[in-house]
């Protein structure tokens, strides 16, 4: 399996229906307002919980970025999906339980198995405080944004009433639809609507709501332009930290993201300056790091995210230095329209070959589901081993199909569903 750069972005999603609150449904997308609109049928995709035409058109009240990967969101999914389930909720600290459910056969059998409890937002938004809070999601560098009003109300009272809070580092905060954006559209049809013109969500990008959301490496652009310059000056590279020379075949190194500072640090160096100055002894990755050279503050994920695309993203650098150096906004739009013209086939880009070990931490809990849960959802561990299982069963018994037996899924990682 390749080794992918740290994604662009990467977050998971609360979906609310605007015309029955009581249905939400969370999930996991590296583009939200793209995802949304599968939701809403306005283009191809989507999900089948999602796609009652009485429901629609679903609003998107938070989400929660800032994943290191598309592994860590779908761990972080399906926590927050099985909150009742979870192991990174105490259960001391629990609020939501597995539900009892008792069917009676025309024979007079009945039979009583564990389900999904009903929820509601403010369930969800409390759920979604206590895994904030847990010890292991709580060192990521994510923040959250909501988009809906009375969602951040709601999520606001929750935080009034708990005497225990998130860190502050981990940034909440409202981020509404800026002035003369589109608002909802009303969808009555289950079918796929006409696709809107590109070039309005050219317009939206940065200006607010999901659709200002900018889901790709264009905040990059600057750095890995003035790399060229910089790189091309060979081996004479000092270190802004430790003052040694930089071997730029072999060493890590990281360049400033300030537009005008051209100072290069070792990954290591960098690193211990940074916990030495601001952070604790016993945290091993900064949150974020101070160029020695203009004092400016950077993110350690950003940094991060340059790093290994100069290394494992060959083409999304050569994408990026391909667009004409202009705002950040336009690139970001540019490289979306290009994309969905190369969509034509969409599950090459939506599908990425993971495991059930790999996205799944929770190996030792059951997952009760409902009786029509998707196959597909990355919140069942034991689904997954099952489809394992049948696959092989199959290839056995047609040896000739001229198929490889594997043992990965392929699996489509934004189609993990959940109705509350």
């Amino acid at each position: 399996m390749d080794i992918k750069p740290i994604p662009a972005f990467y977050c998971c999603y609360l979906l609310r229906s605007t015309v029955r609150h009581s249905s939400l449904y969370i999930g996991s997308s590296p583009d939200p307002a793209r995802r949304l609109a599968q939701h809403n049928g306005r283009i191809k995709g989507g999900a089948i919980r999602t796609s009652r035409a009485s429901l629609r058109p679903w609003e998107m009240a938070c989400i929660v970025a800032g994943f290191p990967s598309n592994i860590a969101a779908l761990q972080f999914e399906w926590a927050w999906q099985n909150s009742h389930l979870t192991r990174h909720i105490s259960p001391e600290q629990r609020i939501s339980f597995a539900t009892i459910r008792t069917k009676t056969s025309r024979t007079g059998k009945t039979t009583s198995r564990s389900g999904r409890p009903r929820t509601s937002l403010i369930d969800r938004l409390s759920n979604l405080h206590l895994l904030l809070r847990a010890p292991y999601f709580s060192k990521w560098p994510l923040e959250v944004r909501f988009f809906s009003e009375d969602a951040y109300r709601s999520w606001s009272t929750w935080c009034g009433r708990v005497d225990t809070q998130i860190r502050p580092e981990i940034q909440v905060h409202f981020d509404p639809p800026g002035p003369g954006t589109q608002q909802l559209e009303e969808f009555t049809s289950a079918q796929p609507q006409p696709i809107q013109k590109k070039k309005k969500r050219t317009d939206r990008i940065g200006k607010g709501g999901v659709d200002g959301v900018d889901p790709t490496y264009a905040r990059l652009q600057g750095v890995f332009e003035k790399s060229q310059f910089l790189l091309d000056e060979g081996d004479n590279q000092q270190c802004s930290v430790c003052a040694k020379i930089i071997d730029l075949r072999k060493s890590l190194f990281v360049i400033c993201h300030t537009h005008n500072c051209q100072a290069i640090s070792h990954i290591r160096c960098l690193a211990d300056a940074s916990r030495n100055k601001s952070q604790s002894a016993s945290s091993i990755i900064p949150e974020s790091a101070t160029c020695p050279k203009c004092q400016q503050e950077h993110a350690w994920l950003a940094l991060m995210q340059q790093v290994s695309l100069r290394h494992r993203g060959l083409t999304e650098v050569k994408k990026l230095l391909g667009k004409k150096s202009r705002g950040s906004a336009t690139v970001a739009a540019e490289i979306l329209e290009t994309e969905s013209e190369e969509e034509d086939s969409p599950s090459e880009r939506e599908e990425e070959t993971l495991t059930a070990r790999h996205v799944v931490d929770e190996e030792t809990e059951m997952s009760f589901n409902d009786d029509d849960e998707d196959t597909l959802s990355v919140a069942s561990a034991d689904s997954l081993v099952s489809m394992a299982s049948n696959k092989s069963s199959r290839l056995a018994v047609k040896p000739d199909a001229g198929m490889e037996e594997t043992d990965r899924l392929q699996i489509v990682i934004e189609d993990s569903e959940d109705e509350g």
